[in-house]
């Protein structure tokens, strides 16, 4: 009860400092590390006034300094810190505009280089989705997708949406599918304050783009789908104190 009551307040104030950080890294046109170093010590402080535990494997398929698309599946917010606290990448994620209207966070999120998009005008977030792609590429940034378009309150895989699977034969950058299970127990949809618990992600090797052409992307969305569905099916299985793993 403690560390709940305890929660919203270490969560705001580690959101409003680091927050107010990458604002006045924009100004100063800070590079890109800086975010990196915002986004892994915000999640990580989330995560530990949450009492959440990280396991993490395949790692080892993402290399440091190279810009991947990557694509997993949506059971929380959860999801978005476990991200941002364990791998190797400097990610920016495509988020929905309503985040776009909280005050100082989202001049934080424009001023790392995280994408709002609007859902209902498709041609508007395609268009916002491929530039943000080109100059992802240029930066040597990735672009991190919810290809289901929102969360599963079961926790089961939803269909997926073609716009990353499009963007990344566009660029010709890796995409990398990722499985994250647990966030859903953590945070249950509408809960207002989180559970303890342990939150489990897996990468599986990165897919080369090159030469794949855009006739390809269902086939690519298909097997991508099929990929994070057989890591979820696999993390569902484990046992509550599986494995070791990595930990952020």
């Amino acid at each position: 009860m403690i560390r709940k009551a305890l929660f919203l307040p270490v969560a705001t104030a580690s959101t409003l400092f680091f927050s107010l950080v990458a604002v006045v890294g924009g100004l100063v046109r800070a590079p890109k590390g800086l975010f990196d170093w915002i986004h892994r010590n915000w999640a990580r402080s989330v995560l530990g006034a949450a009492g959440v535990r990280i396991e993490a494997k395949g790692l080892e398929h993402v290399h440091e300094g190279r810009a991947y698309v990557f694509v997993s599946n949506h059971q929380s917010f959860f999801d978005v810190w476990t991200m941002m606290a364990t791998l190797p990448a400097s990610i920016r994620f495509v988020a929905k505009q309503e985040l776009a209207r909280i005050p100082i966070f989202a001049a934080a999120c424009r001023a790392a280089g995280h994408v709002f998009i609007d859902r209902r005008d498709a041609v508007a977030a395609g268009e916002a989705i491929r530039v943000a792609g080109q100059q992802m590429e240029k930066e040597g940034l990735s672009l991190f997708f919810f290809p289901e378009g929102t969360r599963s309150a079961d926790g089961k895989l939803r269909r997926f949406k073609k716009g990353s699977f499009a963007l990344a034969i566009e660029t010709q950058l890796e995409l990398v599918a990722v499985a994250i299970d647990g966030g859903a127990k953590v945070q249950p949809k509408g809960a207002r304050l989180p559970n303890a618990g342990t939150v489990r992600l897996r990468c599986a090797p990165a897919i080369s783009m090159r030469g794949m052409t855009g006739e390809q992307r269902d086939l690519l969305t298909r097997d991508t789908r099929e990929t994070v569905a057989g890591m979820l099916e696999e993390l569902k299985a484990l046992p509550a104190d599986a494995g070791p793993g990595n930990r952020a």
